[in-house]
């Protein structure tokens, strides 16, 4: 099993919650339009730091090639040029077998 991790830093904007508000739903909704998508979670920072991020998704696949599906997949390539990258400053990524 692959676990698939992502942590972003909001850029500065007006509507810095309803944008990371944005990222999580459009992302989660991936679970139904992409089938090798075993798992996922998108979850929001409450806590005020300098160390943290301000959105994590946490995702489970098969293999690396299942991985490899999920990001080359017109869906997911969508959420992230619509919702994802205009909006963050920052991103952080691990991927790991378990």
């Amino acid at each position: 099993m692959i676990k698939h991790i992502v942590m972003w830093r909001m850029a500065p904007c007006e509507n810095k919650e309803e944008r990371a508000k944005a990222i999580k739903e459009n992302l989660e909704a991936l679970k139904d339009k992409i089938e090798v998508l075993e798992d996922i979670e998108v979850g929001l920072n409450f806590e005020e730091s300098p160390y943290a991020s301000d959105v994590v998704l946490v995702s489970t696949f098969k293999t690396v090639q299942d991985l490899n599906e999920y990001q080359n997949h017109p869906a997911h390539k969508a959420v992230g040029a619509a919702y994802v990258r205009p909006y963050v400053s920052e991103r952080r990524v691990c991927d790991y077998e378990f």
